[in-house]
């Protein structure tokens, strides 16, 4: 007889929690900490965003690495030690003189913890546990990011506004490791067996886990892992570059900044959307047709924003958008998983993730292409070109034969 709550919803629950401590303090709310710098250290614009752009960068270079001990460690320990480091970082920051100091500590700290704790861990913690429901998991955990979207800025947006910055880094210091570490280390096991409970209700056949062991040059010779790679690449580049510049893209249409939050709002609640459908899919349906239903609505998003902009196109850009990038975490974990298997899944993930590091260059490229033209259309029309060249590579990514 089936159970009616199977545990390894609680250990989602913890990863996604994490994903979205992690996430949600170091990226989303980094430009509410950022204006506090600016004014406290009399600094640019330009010198402060530097820290969060080291940051992901750094965190890019650390996911293969992290990746591969989440295949081989404790997941409970990796993700406490990500916690830790969260923690320590915003503690270590509140007592900053220096612009400088913030980037060292962005650079080693938050980045370890974001690699530890952030995206790859929800996402290895899913594919762990599920087995039938693989997909629908993937989906679910990968909301982290963009609960942490929606509540991290509004906290600290909060927060600032009834004490200063240093206080608010010393109590989310404290809050954070207090709420994440504890469930941790309650809940999270590595696998159902480990935890003495019955496996994902609607277990596949147990061919599933008998992959090979995949080394880094095994990964990187794969030519389903470039494959994938390419095609995914342009549905990456286009929401984090509209989302990095809808502030001034949002001024340049004079919409009012309140206005502008309530879009990403909504591109945000779309995104959740995207995220549980396509996982929810995943399960269904093969990956190249899954690839079709995430790439119309991102092409449709770039073609809406040549058109003559409005409040309404941008609309109806983040509400397509949202849905079609919602679609990105869950097709990677899946293709990840069926193609090498969960026992590599953090080593491929990790390697995945830091390829696509590049695509933080995103934002800076579609402000310099407005600088320069007066316009951000030459930049859309560049990523629907990328879309011509890079989707064909969909047509590589086919399920492994076991």
């Amino acid at each position: 007889m089936r159970p009616h709550w199977f545990y390894g919803w609680n250990v989602l629950g913890v990863g996604m929690l994490s994903m979205a401590m992690t996430m949600g303090v170091v990226f989303s709310a980094f430009s509410f900490f950022a204006v506090a710098w600016m004014e406290a250290f009399g600094t640019s614009r330009g010198e402060t965003l530097l820290i969060m752009s080291v940051a992901q960068l750094l965190t890019g270079l650390l996911y293969p690495f992290t990746g591969r001990a989440m295949d081989r460690s404790s997941l409970r320990w990796i993700g406490v030690a990500g916690i830790v480091c969260l923690g320590c970082g915003l503690l270590l920051s509140s007592f900053t003189t220096a612009l400088w100091q913030l980037l060292v500590i962005y650079a080693l700290l938050m980045a370890s913890a974001n690699a530890l704790a952030g995206a790859l861990y929800s996402q290895t913690v899913a594919a762990r546990w599920f087995r039938g429901r693989r997909g629908l998991a993937i989906g679910i955990s990968s909301i982290g990011s963009s609960l942490g979207a929606l509540v991290f800025p509004l906290l600290v947006s909060t927060l600032l506004g009834v004490m200063d910055w240093r206080q608010t880094l010393q109590l989310l210091a404290v809050v954070i490791p207090l709420i994440a570490i504890p469930l941790m280390l309650l809940i999270v096991a590595d696998s159902p067996e480990q935890k003495g409970v019955e496996p994902d209700p609607e277990l596949v056949p147990a061919k599933a886990d008998g992959d090979p062991a995949w080394s880094t040059k095994m990964i990187l010779k794969e030519r389903y892992f470039w494959a994938m790679l390419l095609a995914l690449v342009p549905i990456i580049v286009t929401p984090v570059a509209l989302t990095g510049n809808i502030a001034p893209y949002a001024q340049d249409l004079e919409i009012s900044p309140q206005a502008a939050g309530g879009l990403m709002s909504i591109w945000a609640l779309c995104n959740i959307l995207g995220k549980v459908s396509f996982g929810w899919l995943a399960d269904r349906i093969e990956q190249r047709v899954l690839y079709l239903f995430a790439l119309v609505p991102s092409v449709a998003a770039l073609f809406l924003l040549l058109l003559v902009p409005s409040y309404f196109t941008l609309l109806l850009v983040m509400i397509a958008m949202g849905i079609g990038s919602g679609g990105y975490l869950p097709m990677v974990g899946m293709m990840i998983s069926r193609h090498f298997g969960v026992l590599a899944y953090g080593a491929v993930v990790g390697l995945f993730l830091m390829c696509t590091r590049a695509t933080v260059l995103a934002p800076p490229g579609a402000g310099w292409v407005r600088d320069q033209f007066g316009s951000y259309d030459p930049f859309w029309i560049f990523v629907l070109i990328l879309f011509a060249v890079c989707a064909p590579a969909i047509i590589f990514v086919r399920g492994r034969n076991r």
